[in-house]
């Protein structure tokens, strides 16, 4: 079958149901059908992902893992702004190749390591076939190819495979293969920058305790959910920066901190609500700038433990979702009895809260959905209250 009838059969299908098509396999004896549902499968799959690829029907994907295991085109796009104009770049875990065909954008010179056959056949395709056939293949260990290697780098690229035995999944470095604590030293002897994919699991105050070297931690998030936390290792810096980044649609949330800059914020805890309530990005949770936003944005903390805050106006640039207050109960029987005679539905959230969210809904037996959100907290006084807010 030519590539121009492959290629034809696989956009003409795009929407159908890619076990249909391997079932009614008969119909197309010319056509490699299994191949074609496989990428079928696999373009569905990133379309929204990965768009600027999901654009080239040609392109191989060699299974579902490593597409579940590649990163986004609006992570790896982030990523390139680590990689210095003309750089000499190279990546150790290549996989799908979607992290490396983005950061080779700006890189004079680009070097792609894998060690499975299948990804590497795939790379090759689709490297030329996006238009960077220039991309230097190795199919075998990156890191004892980096060890063999009398040249230095700009930049060494790496996302440790968070796999281990019968693909249970693993979140603690030592257990990512390769063992980043154990290969750092050597990874800086050859590039004065290493960039590090790590799990978004990990423990970050630990982390920087392991790392001396890192010199910035991204914590990256796409519309709201946290996808990767990035580590960029250079010398032992005194003062690494945290990075809160979540993208969204139509721009993004950005804040960034040194870790000993948090505990000596000065935070103010609310005495009582104000107009508007503001929940943090779960970027900024998970980056642990608690009372930092306290004091940038003049805002009022709703308990110590309670990760929401209230003011009167909308401060610019805040790094979450901002709610009007439109009233609040305390927490009793009662309130659950006037919540199920005034609404019928709304979004929901238990923090600091006896009862998490789930059995929060089931108690209210309130539909989701709606135009309103009530969370459900614990405030400075230790009173427990019930705070219905609009979009």
């Amino acid at each position: 079958m030519s590539g121009d009838a492959y290629i034809k059969f696989v956009t003409e299908h795009a929407g159908d149901d890619p076990g249909r098509l391997l079932l009614s396999a008969d119909r197309w004896p010319q056509v490699d059908v299994r191949r074609a549902a496989r990428n079928i499968a696999a373009r569905a799959r990133i379309r929204t992902k990965i768009p600027s690829w999901y654009a080239h029907p040609e392109l191989e994907y060699p299974g579902s893992l490593p597409l579940e295991q590649a990163s986004s085109e609006a992570t790896a796009l982030y990523k390139q702004q680590f990689v210095p104009a003309g750089a000499r770049i190279a990546d150790l875990t290549g996989g799908l190749g979607v992290d490396c065909w983005f950061l080779s954008q700006g890189a004079a010179q680009a070097h792609y390591c894998e060690l499975k056959s299948e990804l590497v056949a795939a790379a090759r395709h689709n490297f030329a076939a996006l238009g960077r056939a220039d991309i230097e293949i190795h199919e075998g260990s990156g890191t004892q190819w980096l060890r063999e290697q009398s040249e230095t780098f700009d930049l060494i690229y790496l996302d440790p495979a968070r796999r281990g035995a019968g693909q249970r999944r693993v979140y603690d470095i030592s257990d990512c293969e390769p063992n980043l604590l154990e290969i750092k030293d050597m990874l800086l002897a050859k590039s004065s920058r290493v960039l590090a994919k790590i799990s978004p699991m990990a423990d970050i105050s630990r982390t920087l305790e392991q790392f001396p070297e890192t010199r910035q931690l991204h914590v990256v998030a796409v519309a709201g959910e946290v996808k990767e936390l990035l580590l960029l290792l250079e010398a032992p810096y005194p003062e690494p920066l945290i990075v809160a980044h979540d993208i969204l649609g139509g721009g993004a949330h950005h804040f960034e901190f040194h870790p000993q800059q948090e505990p000596a914020a000065e935070v103010r805890y609310a005495g009582r609500l104000g107009k508007y309530l503001f929940q943090p990005s779960k970027a900024i949770l998970k980056a642990g700038a608690f009372r930092l936003l306290s004091e940038r944005f003049g805002l009022e903390k709703l308990a110590p433990s309670t990760h929401l805050y209230t003011a009167d106006t909308i401060p610019e640039g805040f790094p979450g979702k901002v709610f009007e207050v439109e009233t609040t109960f305390d927490w009793s029987k009662d309130a659950l009895r006037r919540l199920k005679q005034s609404y019928d539905r709304m979004e929901m959230t238990a923090l600091n809260f006896p009862l998490a969210t789930d059995a929060l809904r089931k108690k209210t037996r309130l539909a989701g959905g709606g135009s309103r959100h009530l969370f459900a907290t614990t405030l400075a006084d230790k009173s427990k209250k019930l705070i219905i807010c609009r979009f």
